[in-house]
This record gives structure tokens, sequence and C-alpha cells, in this order.
């Protein structure tokens, strides 16, 4: 229903009587009743209806005048452009909005507004804040709060349209042992450890077979009040007869290395291969079997000491070794009978062809021999091959600390020499070779830390450069917001100006976050940048002063305008018209390849 369709409001008295104090200037002699009298009856003194009668002449002609005027108003062809150059903004401004930004980055949405608020007051001054909030569903005190108030520099968060990053895949489970996939019957380890039954402290000497600890924890088990060559020499007879070309890994303790020890290993055609000291991998199997076993023994072995001590007769190293012995031997079979390991060893060696697992064996076995990595075998060997004065324990407790590296390029050098008749003392010779070695070898050392240190420096540095260059490229308005930084620190007071005239970091920084920002927001770009300038040169006004706020902007005006607007790029008509195909009539005949005959 239009508005003259609509029932009219009862006016008020006031109304009447400035409506007939109207009528009174003009035509006094159409009243039948006086003025004065009206304005008595309704308690109106006449000088307050004589003002008002004469402040509400001139709007009431106006009103009346557009009340009673035919057809629209006329406007002139400015108006019409201007309000089609201002709707096309704002529709830009909200295309902006809905293509390039999610709503729920508040900050990207601040940006593009005041910065599109900023660009279009400009342009049309007749454009207020509320039509601007009216036509893009803005709240008027929201903008007015953006446009007072920079936003607080926030950590640059990954976008909310990208998807969860995938968890990352587990990297393979480390082998616990270096012994994980061997054959059986191929590598043997010996060792010894302490045990303590009714109070008398007991050694427990075991072989097992590396590959076939799955269906024997060991092969072979003497327990006594004492550890000698002769009961390992029994252990390993025990374990590895019938097996020639088998390998033994050992420590370098005095009963495996011993001469009967080693006698009896040639004996039985079996490797002996002592492993270097201070490696807990070399016979880590063995060792960890020691562990089981004592864990499991410790409750029964606690309460044989408690019971030693309330009765003294029972402290007897024959009753100790026996009652080890037995309960030894019944827990190696409730273990094997209950163990999970042989299902595990036939999961890890079935999928494996045979000519892997002799491969394996191979690699095995040159990795267990230590001849050239341990200090101690190494300095044997060179007492023993070249002859030289004194004991070979004195000789290897003195050069011993030396690293294996140091000790195999010394003997070298030695090997050169050692057939000179004028050397008198060849241990002190080779001591001062070794110790030549050794400076220069601390000298090569400590070149490939340095190295390494500076590799390593120049790594993170590169990561933090590729990590903060990523994080740049997620969010452009905190790397134009750095490069704007950069462009203060370049500010001289002195010379009031730009260091170089702002041609450093700041510039590339600058360059790189426009770009961005139109790869990401188009058109839109210009406005979020605009923004953002606004909001940094007010937070830091108290900090640099004007004249350094002023050439900052004064540099970054240029790249400002190379940013595309909308108004630089086709509009619809034009992407239209590429895509209509002109009417050229009938195809043309094509002309004959070659003469035709007449």
């Amino acid at each position: 229903m239009t508005a003259s369709h609509l029932s009219a409001p009862k006016p008020s008295p006031l109304l009447a009587l400035v409506c007939l104090a109207v009528v009174h200037r003009l035509r006094p002699a159409w009243l039948a009743l006086p003025l004065n009298e009206a304005a008595r009856d309704e308690h109106v003194s006449a000088e307050r209806l004589s003002r008002l009668a004469s402040r509400v002449i001139a709007p009431f002609e106006a009103a009346l005048a557009t009340l009673t005027r035919r057809g629209r108003p006329p406007k002139s062809a400015d108006d019409h452009e201007h309000e089609l150059a201002l709707t096309r903004a704002l529709l830009e401004v909200a295309r902006s909005l809905l293509e390039r930004i999610s709503w729920r980055r508040q900050a990207a949405v601040r940006a593009l507004l005041v910065g599109a608020w900023l660009r279009l007051h400009d342009a049309h001054p007749t454009l207020t804040q509320k039509a601007f909030c009216d036509t893009l569903a803005l709240s008027t005190r929201t903008l007015r709060h953006w446009t007072k108030h920079a936003p607080a520099p926030s950590s640059p968060r990954p976008s909310d349209t990208s998807t969860p990053p995938k968890p990352r895949p587990r990297p393979p489970r480390r082998p616990r042992f270096r012994h994980d996939v061997v054959l059986p019957d191929t590598q043997h380890a010996a060792d010894t450890t302490d045990v303590r039954a009714f109070g008398v402290p007991l050694k427990l000497i075991a072989v097992q077979d590396v590959g076939g600890r799955d269906q024997d924890l060991f092969d072979s088990v003497l327990v006594d009040d004492h550890e000698s060559a002769e009961l390992v020499t029994r252990a390993l007879e025990q374990a590895l007869a019938g097996l020639p070309g088998a390998q033994l890994l050992t420590d370098q303790g005095t009963p495996y290395m011993a001469k009967e020890t080693l006698d009896a290993l040639r004996q039985l055609d079996v490797e002996h291969a002592p492993q270097r000291e201070g490696d807990p991998l070399g016979k880590s199997t063995v060792e960890r079997a020691f562990g089981t076993i004592k864990t499991i023994l410790a409750p029964l072995l606690s309460i044989s000491d408690r019971l030693a001590a309330r009765v003294p007769a029972l402290t007897n190293p024959a009753l100790a070794r026996a009652t080890v012995d037995v309960l030894l031997t019944a827990l190696l079979r409730a273990y094997q009978a209950g163990a999970r390991a042989t299902r595990r060893a036939l999961d890890a060696r079935g999928a494996i062809t045979a000519d892997e697992l002799a491969r394996a064996a191979r690699e095995q076995r040159e990795h267990a021999r230590a001849d050239e990595h341990s200090s101690r075998l190494i300095l044997a060997r060179i007492h023993g091959a070249y002859a030289l004065p004194g004991a070979a324990r004195t000789f290897v407790d003195r050069f011993r600390r030396y690293s294996p590296a140091v000790l195999l390029e010394a003997e070298k050098r030695f090997a050169s020499q050692v057939h000179r008749d004028n050397i008198r003392d060849r241990k002190s010779y080779f001591g001062a070779i070794v110790r030549e070695v050794c400076d220069e070898y601390r000298r090569a050392r400590n070149r490939e830390l340095r190295d390494d240190e500076v590799h390593d420096r120049m790594e993170r540095d590169e990561r933090a450069h590729d990590a903060q260059l990523a994080r740049w490229r997620q969010d452009p308005v905190s790397w134009l917001r750095d490069a704007l930084d950069a462009f203060a620190s370049e500010w001289t007071p002195a010379s009031s100006s730009l260091l170089l005239n702002g041609a450093g970091i700041g510039r590339a920084w600058a360059q790189g976050a426009l770009r961005r920002l139109v790869e990401l927001h188009a058109s839109a770009a210009h406005d979020i940048a605009t923004a953002l300038l606004r909001d940094w040169s007010h937070a830091n006004l108290d900090r640099l002063g004007p004249d350094a706020i002023a050439a900052v902007l004064e540099v970054m005006r240029p790249h400002l305008d190379a940013i595309p607007t909308a108004h630089d790029t086709d509009n619809c008509a034009a992407r239209f018209a590429s895509a209509i195909l002109h009417s050229t009539g009938p195809p043309r005949r094509p002309a004959p390849r070659r003469p035709l005959r007449t």
C-alpha cells in the first residue's frame, strides 16, 4: 500500500493553531474565529504562536513543493556518473571481501575495509561512514574503532582454508641390538657376570649362540667362586665343539685373552674377535640375557642371603654353587618355554632370502673384528710385531689413551723408519711419533669441528630464513609490517633522511610482501596495504617522529601506486567481447593446388 492510501494521523491542537496563524497572515478574512481567542482557548500565548508560524512557513513551502511536483526530480549527468562510480566501487569492495578473504580472518577483513574506506572517502568526499557501512552491512561503531585504533601485532597463523597437516609417518623402529638378523652357529658371545647366593660371591660364565638365542638363551653355563682361563676354556669347549669356522665375541678380560684360551680356540678352529673397549653393543645380547636372568633370580637369591645371615653354617661355596646351578637350569627352561623370542626371530628371518642372510652374516663377522678399532689390540700387535723392549702390558697401558686412528698413523710412520740402526730406544722413538701424530690429529680435528660448526650455523640460518619466508608468504601483512620497520631502522636523524634513500633490505621485503598480497587478494591488496600504512604510522608516530614517518611513506608511495586496482582490470564487457566471433560470411573456396587444365 502506498503512502497516499494510508489514513492520516490526527493533528495536534498546536499544529492546528500554527496552520490558523499561517492562514491569518495570508487571508485574515477566511477566519471566522479571531486568532487571539483560539490561542487563549488552547492556552498558547500569542507571541509563541507568532514565532512558530514564522519558523514553519519556509519548511511548509518546501514540503508542499516536493509533494505537488510531478515526475522524477531532475538530476544532472554528473550526479548519475558520481552515483554509478560510487556504487561500482562499493560493489568491488564487497566482491573482494566475498572472493578473497575468509571472514574468520578478522585482521585481513579489517585491513581491507579500512583501506577501502580511506580510498573511497578521498575519491568521493560526499560518501559518509554510515552510507559505507550500511552498504557493506558493517557497524559504524566498528569502522570508527578500526580507524582510530591500530590492531595489536599477532603471531602468524596458518590460513583457515588450508587443510590440517598430515601426521608425520612414524620412522621404522631402530633395532635394539646390532645382532638382529644373525644366522645360528655363526657367531657366539661369551662373558662373565657376578652373582651372590648364601652370602658367597660367585662368577657366572656363559656362552651364547647369538643367532640361535631364540632357541636357547645360553649354550653353556658354568658357576664357580672364581674366574680363570681354565673355566672359560671349559665353557667354550662345551658350546663350540663341532662348529669350525665360528666366530667368538668376547671382551679383553685376562681370562679371555690368556694363552690357554687362545690355544683352545685355535684347536676348535674358531675365530676370536675381542671387542674394543667401551663398546656397549659389542656383545650386548649376552649382557641383556644376564640382566634378564639376574632380575628373575634376585628374589630367590636375596632369600638365600637372609638365611645365611641367620644361619652362618649355610655360607658354603659348594652349597651356593649347587643352588645357583639348580635355579639357573630350571629358570632357563621355564624362560625358554614361555618366551616369545622364537616367534619374533621367525618373523624377522621369514621374509629374508638365503643370499641376504649370507650377506648379513658376512657383514656381522666383519663388523665384529675390532683389531683396527681397539687401541689395546693395536698396541699389543705393534709391541709383538716390532719386538719393542719392555713388557707388553706396560707398553699398552702407556699409549692406550691415544685413539686408534693416531696409533695406526704412527705405526705407518714408525714402520718406514724402524730399519734404521741409529735408533737407540725404539719405544721412545715410537712415543715421539705418536705425540707428533696426535698433535696433527688434534689440529685437524679442531679444524673439522670449526668447519662443522660453521656449516651447522649456516644450515640453521638457512632453515630459519626458509621458515620466516614461509610465515611471511602465509601472512604478507606481517611481512609488509616488518618491511616498514626495516625502513624505520634506516632513518638517520642527523641528515633527516633514510639511509641510501631506502635502498636496502626494507625495499626488497616491501616488494615481496606487496607481490604476495596481490597474489592472494588481487585488487584488494591496495586497500589492505593502505590500511596497514595508516595503522603503522599512528602506532610509531611518537617513537619515530613525523619526519621519519613521512620519509617511509614517501618511499612506499611508488610501490603502492604500482599495485593494480579495480580500474586497471578489464571489465565484464571486454571479457565477453573477446569471446564473440565476428561474422565473416560463407567460407571461401580454397584455391586449386595446381593450375586447372582448360
